[in-house]
């Protein structure tokens, strides 16, 4: 097995851009949004303009306005790849989640498409991986994703204590060896959240409920596949206030991926696409 201290390593870069970008040498894209930036009074016309009835329908029993957001960003990334790489038309795409495959899908006039897809968000910040394949047929891979806002508010110390394995508390503790005592309680917080993070991506790699998960060593169910690690800040301008927000992001595939995964930030591309 890996050292465990790969796995708290920044391994992602990411760079900004207002339009959607396709990198057909890399084996997965990977795009994040901060969907608070979509206004509430927007919200009808972007989900008229972008999403099929039946993804209405689901829009609408989203009580939240933060999770009309993420619902909204995240379906209009997912269609807008599969427009620029398959050449589909926008408005004849859905997506929806198969409940038997337990996975996002996307269809054109309802026949599901080779592009797999995988999507987290946290608290407006929406992330999606796509892994496109020219194979005639729908072929499973084990994609996922997780983020995690890193709240000051939110502690995983009690949860770490009842269900992390030994071994992913003794990795957690090893991170803070050399670093100071006041700095070693925050460097400790951010290894939890980074435990987190890898087992909620590795629950929908491997299509698992995360509750059956939480007592599992992570790093041996790794052994056998890819894993991207690393943490993002964002400073984004939202009704005219600078917000800064520190997130956990973890990746986990079956596919071979790339050192420092590369993770493009989109700005405003919903709104400005209007």
């Amino acid at each position: 097995m890996p050292h465990t201290a790969l796995f708290f390593r920044q391994q992602l870069t990411f760079s900004s851009h207002s339009d959607l970008r396709i990198n057909t040498d890399a084996p997965m894209d990977v795009y994040l949004f901060n969907s608070n930036t979509i206004a509430s009074e927007q919200i009808s016309a972007l989900a008229t303009q972008y999403l099929q009835p039946q993804e209405q329908s689901i829009l609408a029993k989203r009580k939240q306005l933060q999770a009309k957001q993420e619902y909204l960003a995240s379906r209009f990334i997912i269609k807008t790849y599969a427009n620029q790489y398959f050449g589909y038309d926008f408005n004849s795409l859905t997506v929806l989640f198969d409940d038997k495959d337990t996975c996002l899908k996307v269809y054109q006039n309802n026949q599901a498409i080779t592009l797999h897809a995988c999507i987290s968000h946290s608290h407006g910040h929406v992330i999606v991986a796509l892994v496109p394949s020219q194979r005639p047929v729908f072929k499973s891979i084990q994609l996922g994703v997780d983020l995690e806002w890193l709240s000051n508010k939110r502690s995983l110390e009690k949860v770490a204590k009842h269900y992390y394995h030994s071994e992913e508390l003794h990795a957690c503790m090893s991170q803070t060896e050399g670093v100071t005592e006041q700095v070693s309680k925050e460097v400790h917080a951010k290894a939890l959240y980074r435990i987190w993070t890898l087992k909620e991506a590795l629950a929908k790699a491997i299509k698992q409920p995360i509750a059956t998960l939480l007592r599992d060593n992570v790093f041996t169910h790794c052994q056998s596949l890819n894993v991207c690690s690393g943490r993002y800040e964002s400073r984004d301008e939202v009704l005219g206030e600078v917000m800064s927000k520190r997130f956990d992001i973890s990746i986990i595939s079956d596919i071979k991926l790339t050192d420092n995964t590369h993770i493009q930030i989109l700005k405003n591309i919903v709104v400005d696409t209007m």
